[in-house]
């Protein structure tokens, strides 16, 4: 499946792949996973996922043959708890 980027997921990843030392390839294998996934709207799914040491959300855009980043961000504390349950 393809994963595409928004140009403001773009810069929201760049922001954070200079804080953190992520990649495009760490990034997308954990929306591939989709171990946390909640329905948000028609289209858009949020996607909670855990990176080295760092815990990230992504809200996305799904269709039958591509993945679209909406944008990306550091998890909040009740989204970290979340992962953790599951």
């Amino acid at each position: 499946m393809n994963i595409g980027w928004t140009e403001h997921a773009q810069q929201r990843f760049f922001e954070r792949s200079l804080k953190y030392g992520l990649n495009y390839a760490e990034i997308d294998e954990q929306i591939l996973k989709q171990k946390i996934k909640i329905k948000q709207s028609k289209n858009k799914i949020k996607t909670i996922f855990k990176v080295l040491d760092y815990y990230f959300t992504v809200i996305k855009e799904e269709t039958s043959r591509a993945i679209y980043v909406v944008s990306i961000w550091e998890s909040n504390d009740e989204e970290v708890k979340l992962w953790k349950t599951k």
